[in-house]
């Protein structure tokens, strides 16, 4: 009986909803009432629930923070059992503020060992008091206007807090939301008919906003107001947005609400439509923010040399995140690129790369296989 209830609940808060969502986007295609902000209600109340993936947004701010710690010569060397801790959520690691979720068992199992063996390297490397050069670690401070502050790298010039944070943006965010949340499983036929039990959303809506909690953007992005709360792969959507990709934001924001709004209406042909969308404009947003990196990584770029080191560290990381959509995956669409082009860029441009080492010709190289990797024109 209370199945039953539940069932007839859901097909009336349908109906309900249409009233509700009052702001209908025109340019979707089809008579769906898509709302102008992320936000979907249910007899009421709302049927939004994220809040798993914004705590792990802040743990790996939190990372990122403590990381950064160790960019000025004579700072204090960093705890590589304490970044593992972070990672896992573990012995009171974010010092007395308490999370329920963790990083680690939400990361791309196979790699777990590779990003706590960066979170090894880098604090060996902060242990290095003085500035860096080839073949030493330290503080990177070529170029820089105060000869104590820079980027703290490796003895290859690499700057492994940017390649931790940007390839765990791909390894648990991206990786989560492509291939779980994304998956054909959660986005099939079923999951969709009644409430879940105790909650106001259906499984499907709910895997759908986790999908969306990764990319971390405002409910109301990219609205003016709020852009700049825009975090991780929402800070580099709005980074991309403009010229050569004159429309990202508007383009990646309403596709969100739009296969949300199709979810509820059960318009699977709708909602596939705006999740193929969003796969593919989320792989754009993580390769063109790599091209862009690296090209300030060429000699020509009048970039100074310690920011160069930081940028192209920041490329890498975005390399790396692009093998978290597989082609043969269980993802709901496969992706728009060739994963081996990446890999060939890996090779000229990657986490064991001597970037002092690394000519315009090589970063030029790896762009072009960048770009080689996507639909011809998609990447600039």
């Amino acid at each position: 009986m209370p199945r039953l209830s539940n069932r007839i609940l859901f097909v009336i808060s349908i109906s309900i909803s249409s009233f509700i969502l009052n702001s209908c986007n025109s340019d979707n295609g089809s008579d769906l009432d898509v709302p102008s902000i992320y936000n979907f209600t249910r007899n009421g109340s709302s049927t939004v629930d994220y809040s798993g993936q914004t705590e792990r947004l802040d743990m790996l701010e939190l990372m990122g923070t403590y990381m950064k710690s160790a960019n000025a010569v004579g700072s204090a060397p960093l705890d590589a059992n304490k970044l593992k801790d972070m990672f896992a959520n573990q012995n009171d690691a974010f010092t007395g503020q308490t999370f329920a979720k963790d990083l680690r068992s939400k990361c791309f199992q196979n790699d777990v060992a590779m990003f706590e063996s960066f979170m090894d390297e880098l604090a060996i490397a902060s242990q290095a008091s003085g500035t860096a050069y080839s073949g030493t670690a330290g503080v990177l401070v070529d170029g820089s206007a105060d000869s104590t502050i820079g980027y703290r790298v490796n003895a290859n010039g690499i700057e492994l807090r940017q390649v931790i944070i940007k390839g765990l943006m791909g390894a648990v965010f991206y990786y989560q939301a492509m291939e779980v949340y994304l998956s054909a499983d959660g986005m099939g036929v079923v999951g969709n008919e009644d409430v879940e039990n105790g909650e106001n959303y259906t499984q499907m809506e709910h895997y759908f906003d986790e999908a969306f909690g990764y990319f971390g953007v405002p409910t109301d992005f990219p609205d003016l107001a709020t852009v700049d709360d825009a975090r991780f792969w929402g800070e580099y959507c709005n980074k991309t947005n403009g010229g050569l990709y004159s429309g990202m934001n508007d383009e990646v924001a309403d596709a969100f609400r739009t296969a949300r709004a199709a979810i509820t209406a059960r318009d699977y042909e709708i909602r596939d439509q705006a999740i193929q969308k969003i796969q593919d404009k989320w792989a754009i947003i993580a390769a063109a923010s790599a091209v862009d990196y690296l090209s300030e990584g060429l000699s020509t770029s009048g970039t100074p040399n310690y920011k160069r080191h930081h940028e192209m560290s920041e490329g890498i990381g975005f390399l790396l995140a692009l093998k978290y959509h597989f082609a043969g995956g269980n993802s709901k669409y496969p992706p728009n690129y060739t994963y081996s082009h990446i890999e060939d860029a890996l090779a000229i441009v990657g986490p064991n790369t001597n970037l002092y080492n690394l000519t315009d010709q090589q970063i030029e190289t790896a762009i072009e296989h960048i770009r080689m990797a996507f639909p011809s024109g998609e990447i600039q």
